[in-house]
């Protein structure tokens, strides 16, 4: 397996002889796999191959194990390697129903590692693998299992001193696997090639998240693999992960080569028992999963437990985003949003940030193919002990002004910018728009027209990685709504200013020329 991957073995000590192992018999006939992700990234660029088929190989050879379909396409999607041996994606989300198979893959990956993986040179740095989990019952669900393995197979746990409280250890000191939890102190300060997180919905917060991150920057082909089925409203963590891969999968958000996702989910929500819809969140359905126990389970659960623990989706909400997926994805161009803009007129759609920690300008402009390109001019950060200044504002706007035809600058009346919009609206004579609250609405409306109908064109990263988190606040009965910024999930300065600007730009009026 090394050999055909290209890759150079590295030795140690207790480098053993051959990667040989035990004859478990004749493998089962390789299942299938019945059905392929709701939601997958795509694939990325400068593919040469994946360790997933060393993987699966390793658990059968080894450990007995035949690994679904389902296990062995998440494990080759995830483990997809450069010509250089190197790991493509630093972070996986793998998810599907309860009771799939979700640990057993994470056992076989980091049984691999331990065993065979850690000798290939892209992994040979790694000083310390962890299983995570909000407690330490969850976290060692996985551990557990692999120490099993570890004592079990004596020629695979010749080179490790297995514990069941205080990690497994290589007697050379090279490499550690171990637990950690939401538990302060738990994380140890270590420096971690892989890192799983198993049931991530059980995240109520993102500081785990926060404080393993950093612990592998310095490795050589880090990886993070967090696996779970859908989660409750509060599963922050998890829900910030799942948006940003359906943003990618449905192309609303610009593809990220560094991470790699697969959930497998029913396409309807109904609480009744259909077993298509079942089977497609459940890609062990039959084999790991007999229907009489999904029946039984039916007749028990509560329809938010049926939605999330067998249909994989969240009780909560339809979609991830403000608009039905794949709209923003269509609106996106290759080219520079105000290509074949020349001569303009531009219009500037400004919004401050709550506190003044963040204001973003954007320019929008009527381009030759008729759509309104808009595109990020400005995006300004500040502290809370430094925060961006109006004078910061209104200077980024006389600097675009002083070099290109400004039609309108558009902001809402009712914000903290307003006061400083006037005086400068007073000082420079520069086309400042006051936007009351019936224009917000009718901005908001249109900007919802413009992507329905195909007619918006864009391409900055800062809208596509704000666009998620936004939401919309009704206002009425007819279905109208503004930008809701308390509701959102994050900062969207960008998403509202580009929603004046576009508003702006598109409803201009045209003067025919008449000869």
């Amino acid at each position: 397996m090394v050999a055909r991957l290209g890759l150079k073995r590295t030795h140690t000590l207790n480098d053993p002889p051959a990667l040989v192992g035990s004859d478990y018999g004749k493998r089962p006939t390789r299942r299938k796999l019945a059905h392929l992700p709701r939601w997958e990234t795509p694939v990325p660029a400068g593919v040469a191959g994946s360790y997933g088929p060393a993987v699966d190989a390793f658990a059968w050879r080894e450990l007995g194990v035949a690994l679904d379909g389902w296990q062995r396409y998440a494990l080759d999607g995830a483990l997809r390697h450069d010509a250089n041996g190197d790991l493509i994606a630093r972070t996986a989300l793998l998810s599907t129903g309860r009771q799939n198979g979700k640990t057993v893959l994470i056992r076989a990956l980091i049984g691999w590692v331990l065993s065979e993986g850690r000798y290939l040179a892209p992994f040979a740095g790694w000083q310390s693998i962890l299983s995570a989990a909000h407690d330490a019952r969850q976290a060692r669900l996985p551990y557990n299992a692999v120490l099993n393995d570890l004592a079990t197979h004596a020629r695979l746990g010749a080179a490790y001193r297995l514990t069941r409280l205080v990690g497994i250890k290589a007697h050379d000191g090279s490499l550690v696997y171990d637990v950690a939890t939401s538990q302060p102190g738990s994380q140890r300060g270590s420096s971690n090639g892989l890192v799983t997180w198993d049931e991530v919905l059980t995240q109520r917060d993102r500081d785990m998240w926060d404080a393993l991150g950093p612990s592998q920057t310095a490795q050589r082909s880090p990886l993070m693999v967090l696996t779970s089925t859908a989660g409750h409203p509060d599963s922050e963590l998890l829900r910030f992960l799942f948006d940003r891969l359906v943003g990618i999968a449905t192309g609303d958000q610009a593809p990220d080569p560094t991470f790699y996702g697969a959930w497998w989910a029913a396409e309807r929500d109904d609480t009744e028992l259909d077993w298509h819809q079942v089977a497609l969140a459940n890609p062990a359905l039959g084999l790991r999963l007999p229907r009489a126990a999904i029946v039984a389970e039916h007749s028990m659960l509560p329809p938010d437990g049926w939605i999330r623990e067998r249909l994989n989706l969240w009780p909560d909400a339809a979609v991830a985003t403000a608009f039905a997926p794949g709209l923003w994805a269509r609106c996106r161009t290759p080219e520079a949003p105000l290509f074949g803009v020349a001569e303009g007129p531009y219009h500037l759609g400004v919004q401050v940030a709550m506190g003044w920690h963040r204001a973003a300008i954007v320019a929008g402009a009527l381009r030759p193919d008729g759509r309104i390109g808009v595109e990020v001019i400005a995006d300004l950060r500040g502290t809370p002990d430094d925060p961006v200044q109006a004078q910061q504002v209104t200077a980024a706007i006389e600097a675009f002004a002083g070099k290109y035809p400004v039609g309108t600058i558009a902001y809402d009346a009712a914000s903290a910018f307003a006061p400083a919009a006037g005086r400068h609206h007073a000082a420079t004579a520069l086309p400042y728009d006051a936007l009351k609250p019936g224009a917000l609405v009718a901005a908001c409306m249109d900007l919802g027209e413009m992507l329905s109908s195909g007619r918006l064109a864009h391409s900055d990263p800062l809208l596509d990685h704000q666009l998620p988190l936004a939401a919309k606040r009704l206002v009425g009965s007819d279905g109208a709504w503004r930008w809701g910024v308390r509701a959102s999930a994050g900062d969207i300065d960008a998403i509202v200013a580009m929603t004046y600007a576009a508003h702006a730009a598109a409803y201009v009026p045209i003067v025919p020329n008449i000869w």
